[in-house]
């Protein structure tokens, strides 16, 4: 105790001398806690000799401590950064293991950041010792406090004449600051659009201020940003050291450029939602940058388009997306999307029935889901009806139904929504009750004799029936004569009364009720037999008149054959005596004398008409004659002779195949000028225009109508304007123009073999 009194009343005793020992060292980390570490003065406990020379000391281990003992140690400013000794801190002091010297020391001492601040006090006492940095390592044999690298600021030796020795240190922690690479190595950074100016904002996300090098960074934001402009950063604090943090800001492009859109099919919408990004507009960014996020309740889509199926109708979904560029995010939206009205159910419970031959009732309940109205069909085998009914119905009546007729029924209920869906039928049937048959068809009646009836007939329309069954009644006046019924419609009558009108009912019976009859009416005839017996007497007696004439006739005839060749040579020898001479008509007198010719009724040119025998006995008309020419020509006595005759081109197998009624007509001083031919017949069109290619006619004249006072003169040999073109055989005629002139027609022909 005697120790511990003299230590404390020599620290009062300083104190009041005004010997406080200042600290001259400084630490040039800044600590993280902020605070400025300091040594406690050590104070010499014996009187051993002290060395003369400047020696830092080690701090001892703490070899005693009471319990009951406590001290402070006051953080340093940077007004005050000398070491402020309580009085109650000695009581806290142990004695240092080291040789003629014992210290204090100030156990885990804070440090203030960013000061450096040098000590500012001033010390009468004179130290020889410069500043140094050391370890403080603790003696063997004793508790480490601390293993942190201090800052010794100075450490002094008394003069020898001095009784005491005093060592002051500061202790200081000096963690080396990260480079600005390392620390900002990830920097997330947005991109906020301006619909305004059409302009980009990046913004920094980091928790400090940075600055940026050549760089107009505003709170970590750049502004003004144009869509695809790339930008290179260095990025800097001076929480961090160089090397700076090189960043690349690439701009997304232009969010109005990108439009999400609904892309669900109306077909699918109940069930199914679609969602795609579309690129609007163009622009120059790098497409392969851009990624498009989709987040619809717990799920995560990394596509431009999705597809979700299988949801529930009627319900919200909510899906939220965003575009990233460069893993930047720059865009994002939200949508909310109810799915389609889903399919409405099968109607419960339906009933369908017939109580008679054209009404039938209808019964259901509604579906559970929603829906608009109800279809209802119903089909027999002939017709199919379909019908819209309001939604409250749940009953129907179904009338100007057929009678005896299987319905199939079915109903359902549909929505309208983006399509109309409809949902499942729900199906019945049922037979309409009989009714009488519709009239029988197609009754026709023969005679089979002269008193006998063949009546036959087609089935009814609507039979309205289970069975079948045909019913003949005959009536002669109010009289029923006969009453008969077939399985079909054939019935033969017999033994009727001759020269007696009859009605005839047919109606067809099924089963159930009698059908309408139908009704005509037939007279039997006379009695043929008589009449035969007498008209065959008749023809032997006029038979036996006639071959009486007819063999006066042929005596007759006989008589007078053996003078017939005779007379037919005079005729031939004058035939050419028969001809008027017909003086040519001058060019000058022409028309008065085609006027004088023709005046009543054309007598002068009808006289040399007649004057010209219709065939010269001099020349043959062999070919003409043939059988299988016969057909070719339109007159039997206006026939051409053979060796003025046009022949046509022989066709193998086919006789007279090269023959046409046509003649050659010598032209002046040509022989064989021009053709004259018959108007041709139905059958010789395909020979006539085979002439007129084989000949290379070019100009046809028709003289003639085709049709003069009712006799057919000639057949209508070309196409009309709007048929066009026609085919004659192998020859293909087409009609270019029709002009009518006031006494004539011209048309331009154009004809390909």
């Amino acid at each position: 105790m005697t120790m511990y009194l003299w230590l404390k009343l020599l620290a009062f005793g300083f104190a009041f001398l005004d010997t406080e020992v200042f600290v001259t060292g400084q630490s040039p980390a800044p600590s993280p806690t902020g605070s400025t570490a300091a040594k406690m003065p050590s104070v010499p406990l014996s009187s051993d000799p002290l060395p003369t020379h400047t020696t830092a000391f080690s701090p001892a281990s703490i070899s005693e401590r009471e319990n009951d003992f406590s001290e402070t140690t006051p953080s340093l400013s940077p007004d005050n950064t000398s070491t402020q000794v309580s009085p109650d801190s000695l009581d806290n002091a142990s004695a240092f293991n080291t040789t003629g010297v014992s210290s204090v020391q100030t156990p885990h001492l804070p440090t203030h950041a960013d000061s450096q601040t040098p000590s500012a006090g001033t010390d009468t006492q004179t130290f020889s010792g410069s500043a140094a940095n050391a370890k403080l390592n603790p003696t063997p044999g004793s508790n480490a406090i601390s293993d942190t690298y201090l800052s010794a600021s100075e450490t002094t030796t008394l003069s020898p004449s001095g009784s005491a020795v005093i060592s002051t240190t500061t202790i200081a922690t000096t963690p080396s600051k990260p480079t600005c690479g390392e620390k900002y190595a990830n920097i997330p950074v947005d991109y906020l659009y301006n619909k305004e100016t059409k302009l980009f904002m990046a913004k920094l996300n980091v928790n400090e201020t940075v600055e940026c090098e050549k760089n107009n960074c505003i709170n970590n934001e750049l502004h003004n940003l144009k869509e695809c402009e790339q930008i290179s950063l260095s990025i800097f604090h001076n929480s961090c050291t160089a090397p700076y943090r090189k960043l690349k800001l690439v701009v997304p492009p232009d969010v109005e450029k990108f439009q999400l859109l609904d892309c669900t099919q109306d077909e699918k919408a109940n069930t199914t939602i679609c969602l795609k990004w579309k690129n609007i507009k163009n622009f120059t960014c790098d497409p392969r940058n851009i990624t498009y996020r989709f987040q619809c309740g717990n799920t995560t889509f990394n596509k431009k388009e999705i597809k979700l199926e299988n949801l529930e109708p009627e319900h919200e979904y909510k899906c939220d997306s965003e575009i990233l560029y460069n893993n930047h995010k720059y865009t994002n939206t939200s949508k909310i999307i109810k799915t389609d009205f889903g399919t409405p159910g099968k109607p419960q419970n339906i009933v369908c029935k017939s109580e008679a031959a054209h009404q039938g009732v209808i019964t259901w309940n509604p579906p559970q889901r929603s829906f608009n109205n109800f279809t209802l069909c119903y089909v027999n085998k002939t017709e199919k009806k379909c019908l819209i009914l309001d939604k409250n119905l749940t009953e129907y009546d179904l009338q100007n139904l057929k009678p005896y007729t299987k319905y199939d029924l079915s109903l359902h209920a549909y929505i309208i929504a983006k399509v109309q869906r409809n949902g499942t039928a729900a199906t019945c049937n049922f037979t309409t009750k009989s009714a009488p048959a519709s009239q029988v068809q197609k009754m026709t009646i023969s005679m089979t004799s002269d008193n006998s009836m063949h009546v036959k007939c087609g089935p009814p329309r609507d039979r309205n029936g289970p069975n079948e069954r045909y019913y003949l009644e005959v009536e002669a006046g109010n009289t029923l004569v006969r009453n008969e019924s077939h399985k079909n419609c054939d019935f033969r009558v017999k033994d009727l009364q001759y020269l007696t009108n009859y009605t005839f009912k047919a109606y067809f019976h099924n089963g159930k009720y009698p059908g309408e009859p139908l009704i005509l009416h037939k007279s039997t005839s006379y009695n043929s037999k008589a009449l035969i017996a007498f008209l065959t007497f008749l023809i032997i007696v006029t038979s036996i008149a006639l071959l009486v004439v007819l063999y006066k006739i042929y005596d007759l005839h006989k008589k007078r054959s053996c003078n017939l060749d005779e007379q037919q040579e005079l005729v031939e020898r004058d035939d050419e005596k028969q001809l008027m001479n017909v003086e040519p008509i001058h060019a000058d007198i022409l028309l008065e004398t085609y006027k004088r010719k023709i005046a009543d009724e054309g007598r002068l040119f009808l006289a040399e008409f007649q004057s010209i025998p219709r065939v010269f006995s001099k020349f043959p008309i062999k070919e003409a004659r043939k059988p299988f020419n016969q057909n070719k020509n339109r007159y039997v006595d206006i026939l051409p002779y053979d060796y003025n005759r046009v022949e046509l081109s022989e066709i193998n197998g086919d006789a007279g195949s090269n023959y046409i009624n046509a003649s050659y007509i010598d032209g002046f001083k040509e022989p064989r000028k021009y053709i004259a031919a018959q108007g041709p017949r139905d059958e010789t069109i395909d020979d006539f225009w085979r002439m007129i290619w084989e000949q290379k006619a070019t100009v046809i004249v028709m003289v003639t109508r085709c049709e003069e006072g009712n006799r057919n003169k000639c057949a209508e040999y070309w196409p009309s304007m709007e048929e066009g073109t026609r085919a004659f055989g192998d020859v293909v005629v087409k009609i270019n123009q029709h002009k009518r002139c006031p006494d004539y027609i011209i048309q331009k022909l154009n004809i390909v073999n």
